[in-house]
């Protein structure tokens, strides 16, 4: 047997509470390599006097469990072993038998154990695992409403123009050029968007800033002037909520813009200015490069890795702020309780938020749930993100590893890994599945593409039968899905081209839109669709189709996968 690969942790991924009585187990053993797992254990406290010598006390053998884990998937190199668990006194020592073969070893939390060497150490439980007590209030808990919740991710500059003015068609606008859009043409196509299934809309950033993209914040209390205002604001989430959709808005948090009051205060007064520990500044001058008229950095290749304070990325218009200074909480802190109590904010999705200390998400947290326990707080991490997602900072993060699985199953060569198959989706779907608890899952931000990705139907190569599939895929898996402004009509691009306006003036690809409008529809009547359990019934790699089947009660969905040119 493989014991170099066999891995569990207690209050982790692989033991934690699903609910207030209910605890999950995972093993996880080498692929292929054990038959069969059981898991043996009870309270902690099932002592008993021993027959042979009362004074003494001993495990109670009687009460012992005794139950079969499911292998639940499998990875191109590990098995992983589940099991549900009522747990009548909240509390559990355990341990694991492994049967490989002839070979039968105990698993506990400081050793293997041969049992055919030593059979009784099946029953000490001084050897186990301990999960001490399952408390109400350490489950993790997200909002319910989001298992619900189909987003529309709207970048407000490209959606739509409200008020005077014609609006301009998809054309080449680079990333820096305005088409727009603002506050009142989202409110004026809220029932367009309602009409295509969807409850839930997240912007992005709509405060003060220069720039098209608005991640350059210049006033955290503001909306942008060439938005609206912000009882223009106030509006649309009034607007939304009467049409029973929730609004999320995109927080910037590890950084913010060049023309902040707090940074214009450092360049002009350097180390004077009470700000400067707001940011991480290592050298003085501040500035040590060309600024361009009006005051903004002239970018060049030769100022990346040469600046004399830290920003985001090498970019010298975005300081990075010191989140663990009181002025920055307070600061920031505020913003957040301002649109929430002013503004019914429902949620906020968080920018650069892995870069960002946990000291800081936890207390974003506690200030969010105070104010709303409801809310929905969701980090834009791109890799594997479970030391956020423990029920002290978010809810969710945007959930790139079911992203760059289907990029790889339906894009074209030259863009994703065009060796990808089938079988390997399902490994990195069983991957996902099994780096979360379940209770995470269900309420992930799933996308196929945002304003940081190229377009699905670019990925895709232009081919609408891929992206429908694409959308089959996202709409069939546990969570949250997102749809990116304009490509449930096919809208296309990549670069700076992937945040075209939305062409209003040529609706096209409409059958493309139909089908997710029938696919957000089924997954509202069908709880299958949501449910986070997956069997996979067929994986061919040759003929690159695949069979799974979802099951919730009584009700059974099976979605077959045809990912072959054909």
């Amino acid at each position: 047997m493989n014991l170099a690969a066999v891995l569990h942790e207690p209050k982790s991924r692989f033991a934690y509470a699903y609910d207030s009585n209910t605890l999950h187990i995972r093993l996880r053993t080498a692929r292929g390599d054990v038959q069969a797992v059981t898991l043996i254990g009870g309270d902690p406290f099932s002592w008993k006097p021993s027959q042979a010598d009362p004074s003494i006390w001993e495990w109670d053998r009687d009460a012992e469990l005794h139950l079969p884990m499911q292998l639940e998937y499998s990875t191109a190199e590990h098995d992983y072993w589940f099991i549900a668990m009522r747990l009548p006194t909240f509390r559990l020592r355990y341990a694991f038998i492994l049967q490989s073969g002839q070979e039968t070893i105990m698993y506990g939390s400081r050793a293997f154990y041969n049992l055919d060497t030593y059979p009784d150490f099946q029953h000490k439980s001084l050897l186990f695992f301990n999960f001490p007590y399952l408390n109400a209030e350490d489950v993790f808990s997200a909002p319910a409403w989001v298992k619900d919740t189909i987003w529309y991710q709207i970048f407000p500059e490209r959606y739509a123009r409200g008020g005077s003015g014609a609006w301009e068609a998809a054309g080449d606008e680079g990333i820096d050029d305005f088409a727009g859009g603002n506050l009142q043409g989202i409110i004026d196509h809220l029932d367009d968007i309602r009409k295509l299934g969807v409850n839930g809309l997240y912007l992005t950033p709509i405060f003060t800033s220069p720039s098209t993209h608005k991640y350059d914040t210049a006033d955290y209390y503001h909306i942008d002037p060439a938005f609206g205002s912000n009882e223009q604001f106030g509006e649309l989430v009034h607007q939304a909520h009467q049409r029973g959709m929730r609004v999320m808005l995109d927080a910037v948090f590890n950084h913010c813009g060049w023309l902040h009051p707090f940074w214009q205060d450092v360049l002009q007064h350097g180390r004077q200015s009470n700000y400067f520990e707001c940011f991480f500044i290592d050298r003085e001058p501040v500035v040590n490069f060309e600024l361009l008229e009006g005051e903004l950095p002239h970018l060049t290749p030769e100022m990346y890795g040469k600046l004399n304070f830290r920003t985001f990325g090498f970019e010298p218009r975005m300081p990075k702020w010191n989140t663990a200074h009181p002025l920055v909480r307070e600061h920031l802190m505020g913003a957040i309780r301002y649109w929430m109590e002013n503004y019914g904010v429902d949620g906020w999705r968080l920018d650069v938020s892995n870069e960002v200390s946990h000291d800081f998400w936890r207390e974003f947290r506690k200030l969010v749930k105070g104010i709303n326990p409801d809310a929905y707080v969701m980090g834009e991490n791109w890799d594997n993100s479970y030391p956020w997602m423990m029920g002290d900072q978010f809810d969710a993060v945007m959930n790139y590893e079911l992203t760059y699985p289907v990029w790889n199953l339906l894009g074209t060569a030259g863009t994703v890994d065009e060796h990808f198959n089938v079988l390997q989706y399902q490994r990195a779907i069983n991957q996902l599945l099994v780096s979360y608890p379940k209770n995470n899952l269900e309420v992930m931000y799933n996308l196929i593409d945002s304003h940081d990705t190229a377009r699905i139907t670019h990925i895709c190569g232009g081919n609408l039968d891929k992206v429908k599939l694409a959308y089959v895929l996202q709409m069939t898996f546990t969570g949250s899905p997102s749809v990116y402004y304009g490509s449930e009509l096919g809208l296309t691009g990549d670069g700076q081209h992937n945040r075209a306006p939305y062409p209003w003036v040529n609706l096209q690809n409409l059958d493309l839109r139909g089908l997710v409008q029938r696919l957000i529809r089924l997954r509202g009547e069908h709880a299958s669709f949501k449910s986070v359990d997956l069997q996979w019934l067929h994986v061919d790699p040759q003929a690159n189709t695949m069979l799974f089947k979802k099951t919730v009660e009584s009700e059974s969905l099976f979605v077959l996968v045809n990912a072959s040119p054909e």
